[in-house]
């Protein structure tokens, strides 16, 4: 999960934040449950031990959202620690799947990652000005002041990452050693 947390934090260069954020996301859970799973086979004379199976279902969307989560505090803790508002100009709107903003400050610069987070197509289009925090950098999403500022705490998720990895270590670690035992 810290790589979830790097990316935008440190920051990492740019083209190491999306393989970091599937690291996270998908190959160590993935991982979590194909051990489970190798153990699995070698379980012939005996029924798969459902309560060691609940176990690694759970930790399996427990890891997942884990690292959404630590991406989201990590995105809030960059834009916290080098944010600089701006008045940025909407040059694109792309409303397919993930409805994102392509901003320009008023200089001209591109405002890299684009705005996904409160861009509507319906509300926004090219030429509109919106007033938002962005990280000069390019780490970590802008986020756009919606007339009472942005309130940025990355502290508000500790709780939910320290619980989630809890979650993740304790499930994972119970049902992987019932596995191994081949208790019921």
């Amino acid at each position: 999960m810290s790589l979830a947390w790097l990316a935008p934090t440190l920051p990492l260069p740019p083209f190491s934040r999306t393989p970091a954020f599937l690291t996270s996301a998908l190959a160590i859970p993935l991982a979590l449950v194909l051990v489970p799973v190798a153990l699995l086979r070698r379980i012939t004379h005996r029924k798969p031990p459902k309560l060691a199976i609940g176990a690694l279902v759970i930790t399996l969307p427990a890891a997942i959202v884990l690292a959404v989560v630590t991406r989201e505090a990590a995105e809030e803790r960059g834009l916290q620690e080098r944010g600089r508002w701006t008045e940025a100009v909407v040059v694109d709107v792309d409303n397919g799947k993930t409805d994102e903003c392509a901003l320009r400050t008023r200089d001209g610069r591109e405002i890299s990652p684009p705005l996904t987070d409160g861009c509507d197509p319906g509300r926004l289009e090219p030429g509109d000005r919106l007033r938002v925090l962005y990280d000069p950098r390019g780490m970590a999403g802008p986020m756009e002041d919606e007339g009472d500022g942005v309130g940025l705490d990355p502290g508000a998720y500790t709780g939910v990452i320290g619980g989630l990895a809890a979650l993740t270590v304790v499930a994972g670690a119970w049902g992987c050693a019932r596995l191994s035992r081949g208790d019921a």
